[in-house]
């Protein structure tokens, strides 16, 4: 998280040629954000604008507009591009859905902050995402544990059969393109006889 986050400010708008662009800095636009970010079943290329309108009621023309969305999603770190990695493989390791998994996340946030995120009139984005990191000892963390853990020839067979129960219990939705793969691949299994 940015420095800044001790001096109590926290970045809420963009300058660009001595003009002021306010932006949306509430949780619940960034999760907006994340979702359609990594929604595999639409290009990059035709959600960008998509992407910016979440963010700003205004764009800015600027052409590193994108490094500080990028900048601020990220809570000020600075993140690379993992070993080249593309969109679909970044977003096949994720362990969690605000989507899929939001009554977790609302029930652990009560439970843990006494924070009712349906109530709260407003939450700055990176004061949620330092809340939601630090989630422990609830539903929410024990299943992104089952999710995230890796079944090897060194798991012994009553965690390898409870693992596979509740990863497949837990299981995040697939993305249409994927499904679509996926049936295509069998489909074309049953043509050939396997």
């Amino acid at each position: 998280m940015d420095i800044s986050v001790l001096k109590g400010t926290l970045p809420s708008a963009y300058e660009y040629d001595g003009r002021v662009y306010e932006m949306r800095t509430d949780f619940r636009e960034w999760m907006k954000f994340e979702l359609l970010l990594n929604d595999e079943d639409i290009c990059m290329q035709d959600k960008i604008y998509q992407l910016k309108e979440i963010v700003f009621p205004e764009i800015p023309e600027d052409i590193q507009l994108w490094d500080f969305i990028m900048w601020f999603y990220h809570c000020g770190n600075v993140r690379e591009e993992s070993g080249g990695k593309n969109q679909t493989e970044k977003s096949r390791s994720r362990f969690y859905s605000f989507e899929h998994d939001l009554e977790y996340i609302y029930a652990a946030f009560l439970e843990i902050y006494g924070i009712d995120i349906f109530d709260v009139p407003y939450l700055h984005w990176w004061k949620f995402i330092a809340l939601f990191k630090s989630l422990h000892d609830c539903m929410f963390t024990d299943i992104v544990g089952y999710r995230s853990e890796k079944i090897t020839s060194k798991t012994p067979d009553y965690r390898k059969k409870f693992l596979n129960t509740v990863k497949k219990r837990y299981a995040l939705p697939r993305s249409l393109s994927e499904q679509q793969k996926l049936d295509e691949l069998k489909k074309m299994k049953e043509e050939m006889g396997y």
